[in-house]
């Protein structure tokens, strides 16, 4: 069902809230202006559809797919026929079992949201080797079993900042069929952005998802993908091609397209070429947000010639540059969850605190991002701080 030829259209349409009403319209006409979901999926098809769960949150902290964006999917898939289940693994400091997924799925949503769809949930914590000789950076994956065995995969996805890639939207989503602690051995892999953003491109080349449903009616900016703030951006994005959705998202939020590791690597396979996304539906410039809150990390924006060289000088000394991450000793409950996802062993967590080893660290921000307690925060040294003044 997948169309033959890769298709650069996205969707653009005004959404202002999540009234399941105004969300169901919203993601309705979104896909009827690429073609209606018969063009994605056929009748009886088993769907998996693959919302960011990440280690499941309240749907008003953002840092999960919003519950009634999920269920407008579940339902228009259903509605056509589908077997649908909803399935994710949660994040990489977060033991991917039943219980913890029962936990997640309550947390955001997405229970209620099967309820009432008729969607099932995944609760399969298995996986399988899937093989992808052609990769260019990974050629296998282990992948969960309900993304193996689904006959199409629909992604759904939230639109946040990145302290690590950048921002994450389309292809960054896909990351979560890797099973949970088999994650920190990809960031120790490809401690680039870049090089990470060619392993996303491999993995959502391998798995071919066919559908990309983004949920940016309310996004998260600064230092996402946990700790950022919501901010509205007020549209339902939608397309075939990762790189085509995530470019339009990334111009929304004021970053440039070709700043984003997954971005640039599928253009410099000549898997699609930024120049020739088109948009349908609603003019993106009512929705872009130029001044939506980067990262701490991000170094983007300009590009003039000093600005260049000080960006030479930032990936020549990385860890200088970089902000550190430190614990908040008080606010530590000593639940392990940075422990488990740091891909270098750097942290370690003795009498019910964690203790991060800097010489280790690689700045991945893993345990940033999993911290649900804020008790891991970043800064600056010295030489950090003026090279980032320099580039602001």
């Amino acid at each position: 069902m997948q169309p033959p030829v890769r298709d650069s259209t996205v969707a653009v349409v005004r959404c202002d809230g999540y009234a399941p009403e105004e969300i169901d319209s919203a993601v309705r006409r979104a896909v009827d202006l690429l073609g209606g979901i018969e063009r994605f999926v056929a009748p009886k098809e088993r769907v998996l559809l693959k919302p960011n769960l990440l280690q499941g949150q309240e749907p008003e902290q953002c840092v999960t797919t919003h519950p009634a964006v999920v269920a407008a999917v579940a339902r228009l898939l259903a509605r056509h026929g589908c077997r649908v289940v909803i399935g994710d693994s949660p994040g990489a400091g977060v033991v991917y079992s039943e219980a913890n997924l029962r936990r997640a799925y309550a947390r955001t949503g997405y229970a209620a949201a099967a309820a009432k769809t008729g969607a099932a949930l995944n609760y399969d914590t298995s996986s399988r080797v899937v093989r992808f000789p052609e990769g260019e950076a990974m050629n296998q994956f282990s992948i969960i079993t309900p993304a193996v065995e689904a006959d199409a995969i629909v992604v759904v996805s939230k639109a946040k900042t990145h302290m690590w890639t950048r921002m994450t939207g389309a292809a960054k989503n896909l990351f979560g069929l890797i099973p949970g602690l088999e994650k920190p051995v990809f960031h120790f892999r490809f401690q680039n952005e870049y090089a990470f953003g060619r392993m996303l491109v491999d993995l959502n080349e391998c798995m071919k998802p066919r559908l990309q449903v983004v949920d940016a009616v309310m996004g998260m900016e600064g230092d996402g993908p946990q700790s950022g703030s919501p901010r509205k951006i007020g549209v339902i994005l939608a397309g075939s091609d990762y790189s085509a959705v995530d470019t339009v998202l990334a111009r929304l939020i004021g970053m440039d397209p070709c700043e984003i590791g997954s971005i640039r690597s599928a253009a410099a396979r000549g898997l699609f070429d930024p120049l020739s996304v088109r948009t349908v539906g609603d003019d993106p410039a009512e929705f872009a947000v130029p001044d939506f809150r980067k990262p701490s990390t991000y170094t983007g924006g300009g590009a003039g010639i000093w600005r260049r060289a000080m960006l030479a000088v930032v990936q020549r000394f990385g860890k200088i540059y970089a902000p550190r991450p430190g614990v908040v000793t008080p606010a530590c409950v000593g639940c392990r969850k940075c422990e488990r996802i740091c891909p270098v062993q750097a942290i370690t967590v003795a009498e019910g605190k964690a203790a991060i080893d800097l010489s280790r660290c690689i700045r991945c921000y893993c345990c940033h991002e999993m911290c649900t307690e804020h008790a891991v925060v970043l800064s600056r040294g010295l030489a950090g701080k003026l090279l980032a003044r320099l580039l602001g």
